[in-house]
């Protein structure tokens, strides 16, 4: 729908052009063949579409589907597309990266080169700028470009806010309830993917960006990735956000703010807080006890490839989460490692810890690893999650494997009800997995990672009977997930690598 309505646009626009008139003025007229009219139009058996009568919701889908430009084509179709254009689902999102409403410009030194077109800039910000719900930057190198959006953007809505305001200016950007800002902070060379050089942003850049925040006094979802900023400027970082959004903002979401230990106290004052995203390094125990008088229901603490090594960051106090435990009963706390490199998570002791998830396909599970987790979320710990295939190869043998390790954790968090295994594992070890998790509902094991063995020595608690079911249920794959689908309740598979790789498990659907 969303190709016919872009081709539909652009036929129009094709099948126009501009004409002078009687007065020698240029005018924009459509161009229409007298054939095609007299074939087509006065034809009593033409059958006309009933585009034009789509009801909304199936508009706004197919238009955000649509690049702004796109968009424009698509209004040009008939007035109903026209109104669509301004619905609000539509304006949900607007991306702005290195390309965005700019024009190319040839500089003497660097070639040609995107530059921000201002006219065009302003006009589309007249016209759009008081249904956008959401914006994002995605800059790329052209920080500019980026720079010079968000201080249109701010003069803008200052502009609307005073009393004799154009019409087109007026409630500009009031219903923005979303920014997110993913800053590029890797500057190695794009031949060397593994290579990493970061370097922050800050200066005018920043300060531009904290010009608009305080402007926007309806953000309920703000996140700011990847800035590395010096502490002194980290520490800044949300003033003008608290002082607009205190009591508003619902999703905060700050990732490497800066390198090394820094904590931001900010976070902790936003009174009805639901989700807080954060890198390991920027909180600390004063952070955790001004969160546990908020309502926060959910904390993450995210390690990327760009975040500090787990060995140089240090946990928070045992004494800290157990004040949270106290005064936010709620509060549940999510562990999760995305990083090319092998890694860890930074453990945190006694903490009401939910989730642990790792998408770094070079991070094994070590037995220590798997001791510690046991040790401190036996009675929190819901779900376990290895996402991507592996980049390393699993030991063969059984002393070796995995797969006492993971029916450790099955038998003793019992809260346990979804697992995701990318090692190697036998046969015997699922059906035992199956068998001991009472609580799983959601297991994900890779087929071409399984082994087809019985190599448990015989537990003293088995019966005779539960003894050669094991054995005679582990001999194949299709016996297997005979079983498996049996107890589970629901038809169980083996997964092939290709469906693994596309196994994410989304903790908020977990809840």
């Amino acid at each position: 729908m969303a190709t016919l309505a872009l081709r539909t646009g652009k036929e129009i626009m094709h099948n126009a052009g501009w004409v002078l008139d009687e007065n020698e003025e240029a005018c924009y007229i459509d161009i229409v063949d007298e054939s095609d009219t007299k074939s087509n139009y006065d034809d009593p058996n033409r059958v006309y579409s009933q585009w034009n009568t789509l009801p909304d919701l199936v508009l706004e889908q197919i238009f955000t589907y649509l690049k702004p430009r796109e968009r424009y084509y698509a209004s040009l179709v008939c007035k109903q597309w026209k109104r669509a254009f301004y619905l609000p689902t539509v304006w949900d999102n607007f991306l702005v990266d290195d390309c965005t409403l700019t024009r190319q410009k040839y500089n003497y030194y660097s070639g040609w080169q995107y530059c921000l077109d201002h006219m065009r800039t302003q006009n589309c910000l007249a016209r759009i700028g008081r249904h956008l719900r959401g914006l994002e930057f995605r800059p790329e190198i052209s920080f500019n470009n980026i720079y010079q959006f968000m201080t249109l953007l701010t003069w803008s809505i200052n502009r609307g806010l005073e009393p004799n305001a154009p019409q087109d200016m007026k409630g500009m950007g009031s219903r923005i309830r979303s920014l997110v800002y993913i800053f590029p902070c890797n500057m190695a060379h794009a031949n060397d993917p593994e290579g990493i050089k970061l370097f922050g942003t800050g200066g005018q850049l920043l300060k531009g960006l904290k010009d608009l925040l305080s402007k926007l006094t309806n953000l309920r979802t703000l996140k700011l990735v990847d800035f590395v900023l010096e502490r002194y400027e980290a520490k800044h970082l949300l003033d003008e956000v608290l002082d607009a959004c205190c009591t508003k903002m619902r999703v905060l979401n700050l990732v490497n703010v800066t390198s090394l230990h820094c904590p931001i106290m900010h976070v902790g004052l936003f009174l009805n807080l639901q989700e807080l995203t954060i890198s390991p390094q920027n909180i600390d125990d004063d952070v955790l006890m001004l969160l546990a008088d908020t309502k926060l229901k959910h904390l993450y603490l995210l390690q990327n490839c760009y975040t500090t090594s787990y060995l140089a960051i240090a946990h928070c106090s045992v004494k800290a989460w157990r004040m949270v435990k106290r005064d936010n009963p709620r509060l549940k706390v999510h562990l999760r490692l995305e990083s090319l490199n092998d890694g860890e998570v930074v453990f945190q002791p006694e903490a009401p810890v939910y989730s642990i998830t790792y998408r770094a396909p070079k991070t094994m599970i070590h037995p220590d690893t798997v001791i510690k987790m046991v040790d401190h979320y036996k009675n929190t710990l819901a779900i376990y999650s290895f996402e991507l295939l592996p980049k390393f190869s699993s030991p063969k043998s059984f002393h070796n494997r995995i797969d006492s390790l993971m029916l450790l954790m099955c038998r003793q968090c019992y809260n346990l009800h979804t697992l995701v295994i990318r090692e190697k594992v036998s046969t015997s070890t699922v059906l035992l997995i199956a068998r001991t998790a009472k609580n799983l509902r959601r297991l994900h094991v890779r087929r071409f990672a399984t082994i087809i063995r019985c190599d448990w020595p015989r537990h003293p608690e088995w019966s005779d009977e539960f003894h050669i079911w094991l054995r005679r249920s582990c001999r194949s794959y299709e016996a297997v997930e005979r079983e498996v689908s049996q107890i589970l309740g629901y038809k169980w598979h083996f997964l092939s690598d290709q469906e693994f790789k596309a196994v994410t498990v989304d903790v908020k659907s977990e809840w």
